[in-house]
């Protein structure tokens, strides 16, 4: 069965910073790992996240942040090394 795709309360809104996401994946060794991130920015297709540690490129990564609105699934398409934080670009399209 297929994830479900973000659920939006608005498409087209813009989010404002600052705001929390949780997000779970599998690991390499098929453990489930969680953590909460940073929401920078999200978009019609992506979403900006800012987190503490590294997450693969490609991985399914299901999130959820209430104060968004938004749940569902998405995969990472790019990371970027930021000091001691990295950022996430999460692609929604399914």
């Amino acid at each position: 069965m297929k994830p479900a795709a973000l659920e939006f309360e608005s498409r087209d809104r813009r989010a404002l910073p600052d705001k929390p996401l949780r997000l779970a994946w599998l690991d390499e060794r098929g453990h489930i790992r969680s953590l909460t991130g940073r929401c920078i920015d999200v978009s019609r297709r992506r979403i900006h996240v800012e987190v503490p540690e590294h997450i693969p490129l490609d991985t399914r990564i299901m999130l959820r942040a209430d104060g968004l609105n938004v749940a569902g699934s998405a995969s990472v398409k790019y990371v970027t090394r930021c000091d001691r934080t990295f950022i996430l670009v999460l692609d929604v399209r399914d």
